[in-house]
């Protein structure tokens, strides 16, 4: 178990972030697994090799691997991979579910290659086996080794069909970076026409936390026990989201202010797994495109001489020069980062191509979707309900109409919580009262491949400038979890915890924040598009004096709530709480030029007038 505090260290209520005892994404299978396993040979034949670039996240390519041992092709739990995609050990089976109740250790997942003809080789034909291998995930490391192995293991099948341990690692207790290792295949057992190798780990049953990756897996002829080197320059981490504050947004917010919107730094990282001597000059490009339907801009060209043997060299650049319509219609941007390494081998290319999509559509979200580790608010015999909240910050008013949750089915499935809309309190909190909740009791089960949850509200939400999403639960000594996506986060600052009837805000040195991103994800209604007040009522607001040199402006009208906009409609100042409906709109210094301020009247419509600022 880890805990991360949402208060003062000492303090009196954590947040528990925890493993996960189900990974929904071993059920995504490799497409090419069912038709081309009547196409694959009895017995494949040397070189053997594998970096997990050539396929979706999901189950082993069935050209290569068995199956049914639980290992999950991914690029979310290494940290650091040698490429782009590495396969997970990770302890739960096929479907992703636990192996064992909690606190058994025993076999875990294994990692079995398709049957190889090594009937032909020799000793002297130096044939070896390499990978590399990495202890723990970006969840953390793996539980100390004991009396009872939590350990990497090895095995060759010989030619009575025996498997045969050639190696072992038990658990460092901490979580490494990827390491190198070979294995001679030099005894005359292993030399027969079904031979199979294996990687197989055991642990703790009941979770995903005692978990090792390996990648580029090499079996071939003519090597030594050091030869890890390869003419290979490629891709590793995964791309972040097209956009700066949000992994995806509604499209019409996002039209508000798409400048501001689109990230100004993306990118990921490059390997050269060459050992030299010289350098390997390399260039690279990245593109944005729109779908459905385009267009398609180039917004990153660039290149370096890369060292032998650098690894995580970075490869940058900048969305907000790419061509994005700003139409009313959902759509997807699609990146694509793409090594030019002038490499001939079909084997390595795929790793030279890093793609990711962000949608524009009609819900909030920080997380990509998928989760590594859940959250639990903390547990209580007795009190007050607690509450876990995200911040949302629009660009024009809306209206939320329901909330997406992910439930961890195994400890959330059955329980009652409710789902809650907070205004700002002007303090950058949620105020005391919630404007809107909902009572929801999680289901035990969903249909197949859906994620989270909605729950609508009675009635859509208006919302305006900033808002908390959240939800909360009665005291329960019981764990209530839900998805943490370890991959992403919400801006330091915007995950609140309200216990004891107190929220606090994880946003000074005293406190400590749980990276990730916690799945939960508001979703809009209509936009508030067609709620402008009509002519003759908005012709009874004014602003005064008008133009101004700055200061104070009078509010001719009633209303609850004003914002300034720019000129390209970004939002420059927003009133506070404490200050909402006053006569008076105490403005900060703004430069010159025109702006619109935007009033919320009592029953939800909108008033945006022209203000002209002067020069003082």
């Amino acid at each position: 178990m880890v805990l991360l505090g949402l208060v003062p260290r000492g303090g009196w209520a954590q947040v528990l972030v925890r493993p996960l005892g189900a990974e929904p994404a071993h059920l995504t299978a490799d497409p090419t697994a069912d038709p081309t396993a009547a196409r694959r040979p009895a017995a494949l034949a040397l070189p053997f090799f594998d970096d997990f670039a050539r396929q979706p996240e999901g189950q082993p390519d069935a050209q290569r691997w068995a199956t049914a041992g639980g290992a999950l092709v991914n690029n979310r739990y290494p940290r650091r991979p040698p490429t782009k995609n590495v396969a997970t050990l990770d302890g739960l089976d096929a479907q992703g579910r636990a192996r064992g109740p909690v606190s058994f250790i025993g076999d875990a997942d294994s990692l079995v290659s398709q049957p190889l003809d090594l009937s032909a080789l020799r000793a002297s034909d130096n044939a070896y086996l390499s990978f590399f291998w990495q202890a723990g995930t970006i969840f953390g490391p793996p539980a100390p080794s004991g009396s009872r192995p939590i350990a990497l293991y090895v095995d060759f099948l010989d030619r009575d069909q025996q498997w045969q341990q050639v190696w072992q690692l038990r658990s460092p207790g901490d979580t490494t970076n990827f390491r190198f290792k070979a294995l001679a295949v030099n005894q005359e057992r292993f030399f027969h026409s079904a031979f199979q190798f294996r990687f197989r780990v055991s642990g703790y049953l009941f979770s995903n936390r005692d978990a090792w990756s390996v990648d580029y897996v090499r079996l071939d002829r003519n090597r030594t026990a050091t030869d890890s080197t390869y003419r290979d320059i490629a891709i590793s981490r995964a791309l972040p989201s097209a956009l700066k504050r949000y992994t995806a947004m509604p499209v019409a917010q996002f039209n508000q202010n798409p400048t501001s919107e689109l990230t100004d730094r993306t990118g990921t990282t490059a390997n050269n797994l060459d050992i030299g001597p010289a350098p390997t000059p390399v260039t690279w490009t990245g593109t944005l495109e729109v779908l459905p339907g385009g267009p398609s801009s180039q917004f990153l060209t660039g290149g370096v001489s890369l060292d032998a043997n650098s690894r995580q060299e970075p490869v940058v650049g900048n969305v907000r020069t790419a061509t994005v319509p700003l139409t009313s219609a959902p759509k997807f941007l699609r990146q694509r980062f793409r090594l030019l390494t002038n490499e001939t081998n079909p084997l390595t290319q795929p790793n030279d191509t890093i793609t990711r999509t962000t949608e524009l559509s009609n819900y909030f979200a920080y997380d990509d979707g998928t989760a590594e580790a859940s959250v639990t608010l903390p547990t209580a015999s007795t009190g007050p309900a607690s509450y876990l909240a995200l911040r949302f910050d629009v660009n024009q008013p809306d209206q939320i109409r329901a909330i997406r949750l992910y439930p961890v089915l195994a400890t959330a499935g059955g329980r009652t919580i409710t789902l809650n809309i907070w205004d700002d309190d002007g303090t950058g909190k949620p105020t005391v009262t919630p404007k809107a909740t909902k009572s929801y009791t999680v289901p035990t089960s969903l249909p197949a491949g859906q994620r989270f949850v909605e729950v609508a509200f009675d009635a859509p939400v208006p919302v305006s400038t900033r808002f908390y999403a959240g939800y909360g639960q009665a005291a329960s000594t019981q764990f209530v979890e839900f998805g943490l996506d370890l991959n992403n986060s919400s801006p330091p600052g915007y995950l609140l915890l309200n216990a004891l009837n107190t929220w606090s805000v994880n946003n000074t040195a005293t406190t400590y924040r749980p990276a990730g991103a916690l799945m939960l994800r508001p979703v809009t209604g209509s936009t508030v598009t067609g709620t402008a007040a009509p002519a003759e009522v908005a012709a009874t607001y004014q602003l005064y004096p008008n133009p101004t040199a700055g200061g104070a402006v009078q509010v001719q009208g009633r209303y609850v709530r004003a914002v300034t906009l720019d000129a390209l409609g970004r939002v420059v100042w927003e009133q506070p709480a404490a200050e909402r409906g006053q006569a008076q709109l105490t403005l900060p210094a703004l430069a010159p030029g025109l702006y619109f301020v935007r009033l919320t009247l009592p029953d939800g419509l909108t008033v945006t007038k022209r203000l002209s600022v002067l020069a003082p």
